[in-house]
């Protein structure tokens, strides 16, 4: 279910967060599915389960998944999930464009770039184009 860089980068908790949050935005996850007890994922991924309760704590905390007592953790009905998403990604594009900015890269020379990704012509598997 997840992809986990465990030799450095973010926190465990933190990944497995962001891969939910991907999920559940791009509709992977449906609005109030159960998700995997705390329990299994920590099995399933060879994780601590404290390590998962502090990925779903942050996920309730951001309003993508509500507890139900003695049921487990499902996804909120709400549209926070695609909204946070949606978010991140333009900070990320913003923070990606502004260290181009600094190396001499022009606002054309993005836009053009953009507009390949956006027409389906520039693969951005992997972060190198195609």
């Amino acid at each position: 279910m997840f992809r986990l860089n465990l030799r450095g980068g973010s926190p465990i908790y933190e990944q497995i967060a962001e891969s939910l949050t991907a999920l559940i935005a791009e509709g992977a996850l449906k609005a109030d599915e159960k998700l995997p007890s705390v329990r299994e994922t920590a099995k399933e991924c060879g994780l601590n389960p404290n390590t998962v309760q502090k990925a779903y704590s942050l996920l309730e905390e951001r309003g993508l998944i509500y507890p139900v007592m003695s049921k487990g953790s499902f996804v909120s009905p709400s549209e926070r999930g695609v909204n946070y998403a949606k978010a991140k990604a333009i900070n990320e594009v913003a923070e990606k464009a502004a260290a181009a900015k600094r190396i001499g890269v022009t606002k054309n020379e993005i836009d053009v770039a953009l507009n390949e990704v956006f027409d389906s012509r520039r693969s951005t598997k992997g972060g190198e184009p195609a």
